[in-house]
């Protein structure tokens, strides 16, 4: 993992490899950066003057020094005009500096914080985005290669550090700073469980990382088997998995009990660590991705470690329930009529839609916590996906105040999400005929009707929010936070929403 270090400018310090400056367009070199490095800030105003270089967004120009003071290789990054600078736009730049000393096989480089300031971006705002997006930047999921590249390895960035010139700022930056780390330790703990193949990262495995968690982060852990599951008749959570030969779990985890009289919040993920469909079996193509149908699942284990290490004043309970979606020996059916958990029945249609049925269950044992909220998170239909692609998470529940909070924390950190209606129409969709419930309701209209399915469940009065995360929770190719993979989304949105609680 890479340190960073944050440092006044007064603080004594060794060369680094690379020194990296920020620049606005139509604006001119700082003092402040003229005075660190003055004969690069010379060839600064003759690229300027000749026009060379002029600030635009993502342009870069470097100079090798005789005589350095910070660095022998000085690298000024254009910010695009002050007025058009936002969080994203410091992230994206954030990433380059982690590629460019990638690229300059770099052990340790150094930029210049106040030269990154403006806009929108705040110096807390600045330290927080620097922390994690270097982190989930140099993030890769490489543990099953067994020819990595040695020399690489040898000299990939160890250090980053951070100038200022500030020095009222110092605590305020290492709070930001620290608090981003700890976020993005949790997103990084969501990226491993997810991108693990289903042949390791079974129910079962699920399980014990999440008890593993538990005993690190000084939470309480309690995982629900078969003898439990039907004892208390979870008919979803078992119909599921009943064509598996790993039995399934329903994985409880629970932080902050002393914070009872604050109110108790439900997070609720789907676990499917591998879904084949069923016996309504999906096709060949992409089917490699079905180990990433336990995004739910991970961000909320990843998210109750998350708001242990950030302390949060409240009593945060975590419910996963984990299957295997798979065709064996007795597999669930089309026709199939099941009992589910609060008793309602469901006449499956498509076995392909099971996660709406392990969710189901999971919601409504939710009642014992006597939850103020239930949020929950599932890449539950593809219909998400084609309507919003990677750009937004689908956001569907019972209570207009909670899905203004989600919609609130998703704007302030990037994950954005798009309410749906849950128009009281939808229901008719999803009448049974010989069952209380179908568990599909037609072609059109999916992500509604799955989330009207689910609302069957949530606990009378308790206001609920459903995340789809089927678009957002995984990208093709690499994006500039991310490579192609798991992505982690959710955790920053829930870490945002429990500290505004």
């Amino acid at each position: 993992m890479i340190k960073i270090d944050f440092l006044h400018v007064d603080k004594k310090r060794t060369p680094a490899d690379l020194f990296i400056f920020g620049f606005f367009e139509k604006e001119k070199l700082s003092k402040d950066a003229e005075s660190l490095e003055p004969g690069f800030a010379k060839m600064v105003k003759a690229a300027l003057d000749k026009g060379r270089f002029e600030g635009k967004f993502g342009q870069e120009f470097s100079s090798y020094l005789d005589t350095p003071h910070e660095a022998q290789e000085v690298i000024l990054i254009g910010l695009g005009q002050k007025k058009n600078y936002k969080p994203t736009c410091f992230k994206k730049t954030v990433a380059k500096v982690v590629q460019i000393a990638k690229a300059r096989k770099a052990s340790k480089a150094r930029l210049f914080l106040d030269s990154f300031v403006g806009g929108n971006v705040s110096y807390p705002l600045a330290s927080e985005l620097i922390a994690e997006t270097v982190m989930l930047a140099s993030y890769d999921f490489d543990k099953y290669k067994t020819k990595k590249d040695q020399d690489a390895k040898k000299k990939k960035l160890e250090t980053l550090e951070v100038l200022f010139l500030k020095k009222q700022m110092e605590d305020n930056l290492s709070k930001s700073s620290d608090r981003a780390r700890k976020i993005a330790q949790g997103i990084l703990l969501a990226r491993d469980l997810i991108n693990e193949p289903a042949n390791v990262m079974n129910p079962q495995r699920l399980a014990h990382t999440a008890r593993e968690l538990a005993a690190e982060k000084k939470i309480t852990c309690e995982v629900l088997g078969p003898t439990e599951l039907k004892r208390l008749k979870m008919g979803g959570i078992l119909a599921v998995n009943q064509g598996s030969k790993t039995p399934p779990a329903l994985i409880i985890l629970e932080y902050g009990q002393r914070f009872k009289k604050n109110g108790t919040v439900c997070l609720v993920g789907k676990g499917v660590t591998f879904d084949t469909g069923g016996i309504s079996i999906k096709p060949a193509k992409d089917m490699e991705k079905m180990k990433y149908d336990m995004s739910g699942a991970a961000t909320v284990i990843a998210s109750l470690g998350v708001v242990a290490d950030l302390k949060l004043p409240l009593h945060v309970v975590g419910l996963a329930p984990a299957v295997e979606n798979m065709v064996g020996e007795n597999p669930q059916r089309p026709g199939d009529i099941i009992h589910m958990y609060n008793g309602k029945t469901v006449e499956v249609l498509n076995t392909d839609a099971e996660g709406r049925l392990i969710l189901a269950d999971a919601l409504a044992y939710a009642e014992k916590y006597k939850p103020k909220a239930i949020i929950d998170l599932a890449t539950l239909t593809g219909m998400c996906a084609y309507t919003f692609g990677d750009k937004a998470i689908g956001l569907l529940g019972n209570d207009s105040k909670l899905l203004g909070k989600v919609t609130k924390a998703g704007e302030e950190v990037g994950e954005r999400c798009w309410e749906l209606p849950l128009w009281d129409e939808y229901a008719e969709q999803i009448k049974g005929h010989h069952s209380d419930l179908y568990n599909i309701g037609g072609p059109y209209g999916g992500t509604i009707t799955a989330a009207m399915f689910l609302k069957e469940f949530v606990p009378e009065k308790t206001p609920w929010a459903h995340l789809d995360i089927a678009g957002t929770a995984w990208c093709d190719s690499p994006r500039y936070d991310c490579p192609k993979g798991a992505t982690g989304v959710g955790v920053r949105l829930l870490a945002k929403l429990l500290s505004n609680w």
